[in-house]
């Protein structure tokens, strides 16, 4: 009796090691390029890493997203995600200076990622290589937004509302 239970206990997780051990083979490539943990805790999908097509945000807001996650290698979808919940203008989303006028997009990414260096901000830098939910984690434990009650959540709302093809 003691056996059938410990088969029957056993089947399934067996079945489904053997289930993500062929997913893995299957996805190749594809299944490592993914952002890790979303910032609810489950397992992120392969649209939070960096490259890709962002939507959920303005075309300007994607162009300086993209910009600031290649020289900074942050998460694109999380650097979407913080764009979105700070509303800057199309050419500083992330309202750094606060209001600088950097006359383009590309202007106010190449700032924000040299700003983003500082070493006031080296724990949003060090989390790159971490989940997307780390980085958001970072971003909002930062001096980014001090005494800012709820940042973590407003950043944990905009990141569901960005995806990248």
């Amino acid at each position: 009796m003691e056996a059938a239970i410990t088969r029957t206990r056993t089947l399934p997780i067996a079945l489904a090691l053997i289930a993500a051990c062929l997913c893995s083979l299957i996805a190749g490539p594809a299944a490592n390029a993914s952002g890790g943990i979303t910032p609810d805790g489950k397992s992120a999908p392969a649209d939070s890493s960096i490259g890709g097509e962002l939507t959920g945000v303005s075309p300007s807001y994607a162009k300086f997203s993209d910009l600031v996650s290649e020289k900074t290698k942050l998460s694109l979808r999380v650097m979407g995600a913080w764009a979105l919940a700070e509303g800057g203008p199309k050419d500083n989303p992330l309202n750094i200076g606060p209001g600088n006028d950097y006359g383009t997009v590309g202007k106010g990414a190449k700032a924000t990622a040299d700003l983003l260096r500082e070493p006031i901000y080296r724990k949003i830098k060090r989390s790159a290589d971490d989940s997307d939910g780390a980085q958001i984690k970072a971003i909002a434990n930062s001096p980014w937004c001090t005494n800012c009650s709820g940042y973590g959540k407003l950043l944990r709302s905009t990141y569901n509302q960005v995806k990248v093809k």
